[in-house]
C-alpha cells in the first residue's frame, strides 16, 4: 500500500469500499448484523480501520487492491451506505474470525490462526474480539 498518512475518515472509507465491492458481503451482513448494532467507542473505528489496512497490506494482492482504490476517486453515493466498521472488519477477516451461537442465544467470537501468523494479525484479532458485543443474544 502506498505509504500515505490516512485520516480516520479515509481509512474507514477504504474499508467501506473494499467491503461493499464484494458480492458475498450482503449475505454475511444479514447473518452477522449484531456486529453493527452498537457504535464503537470514540476513536475505535479509525484505529480498527488502520490496523485492518496494515494487515490486509501484508498480502501483495490486497495491497494492490488498496493502492488501486487510493488512486480511484470514491463513487458518488445516492444516500447513506455506511457499513459498520466492526461488521466490515469481521467480513474482511472472515478466514480468521468466526462466530458461534451459544446455547443462551448469544454470539461468541472464535479466532482461528496459527503461531506463524504476523503480530499485526494477532493484534487486530485481539482488538476485534474485544469490540464484539459479548452479550448479544439472538433477536435483540
Amino acid at each position: 500500500m502506498t505509504a500515505l498518512p490516512l485520516t480516520d475518515e479515509q481509512a474507514c472509507g477504504l474499508i467501506q469500499r473494499l467491503t461493499a465491492a464484494n458480492p458475498d458481503f450482503s449475505a454475511f451482513a444479514q447473518q452477522y448484523a449484531f456486529l453493527g448494532e452498537r457504535p464503537l467507542p470514540d476513536g475505535q473505528a479509525g484505529a480498527l480501520s488502520r490496523e485492518l489496512l496494515d494487515v490486509l497490506c501484508e498480502s501483495p494482492h490486497q495491497a494492490a487492491r488498496i493502492d488501486a482504490l487510493l488512486l480511484t476517486p470514491s463513487p458518488a453515493q445516492d444516500g447513506p451506505t455506511t457499513i459498520p466498521p466492526l461488521l466490515a472488519a469481521a467480513f474482511l477477516m472472515r478466514n480468521y474470525l468466526h462466530f458461534r451461537r451459544r446455547p443462551d442465544g448469544a454470539w461468541e467470537p472464535l479466532v482461528e490462526h496459527g503461531p506463524a501468523d504476523s503480530p499485526a494479525l494477532t493484534g487486530l484479532l485481539k482488538r476485534m474480539t474485544a469490540l464484539v458485543p459479548q452479550a448479544t443474544a439472538a433477536g435483540s
